[in-house]
């Protein structure tokens, strides 16, 4: 008598057709679902670098205000000084006190944050009028509006920082003309 008949049927495991059907349906599985997440990664990365963006100016206005100072918020690739540049704020930013108003930082000004590069397969700039932001002492930004477009390839899960001359700012799916957000 062999061992394989003296164990009972439910111990002896799968037959080649259950196996093959279990790695056809969990082939196709994977095929749906991948594409699917890659998206939801790229979508969550935007949001992630829209988010931090937006509490680093909500610190800095909260900043200016509290310490009654100027502070400004300009990209930067080394956490010691600006660009200038304003398609490079996915490389990383500063929050500094700017007690001479010139939007860069100099010598002997106070960094309050340095948010380090959101990710390299992003791309986070800002309207070219405005490669640093000022808020005053009031918790304004005066000047004209600033859109900061943050984008990872798919138009749907692009976003937008929109800050207002009053120094307020938000998030939003479109730009602040509602045109939907590219980086181009």
């Amino acid at each position: 008598m062999e061992v394989g008949n003296l164990l009972p049927r439910r111990w002896r495991g799968l037959t080649i057709i259950e196996l093959i059907t279990t790695l056809a349906v969990a082939g196709i599985s994977l095929a749906v679902i991948v594409p699917s997440w890659a998206a939801l990664a790229d979508r969550s990365r935007v949001t992630t670098a829209a988010n931090d963006l937006l509490g680093s100016l909500r610190y800095a206005r909260n900043e200016a205000v509290h310490r009654h100072a100027t502070v400004s918020v300009c990209p930067s690739t080394d956490a010691d000084t600006c660009t200038g540049n304003p398609t490079t704020w996915h490389l990383g930013y500063l929050v500094f006190l700017d007690p001479n108003r010139n939007r860069t930082r100099d010598t002997g000004e106070q960094v309050l944050r340095y948010h380090v590069a959101a990710n390299a397969v992003l791309n986070l700039h800002s309207t070219a009028a405005r490669p640093a932001v000022r808020f005053d002492t009031d918790g304004a930004a005066w000047g004209t509006n600033t859109t900061f477009s943050i984008c990872a390839g798919n138009a749907a899960g692009n976003r937008a920082v929109i800050l207002h001359g009053t120094g307020r700012a938000r998030v939003d799916d479109k730009t602040g003309s509602g045109n939907p957000v590219t980086c181009t």
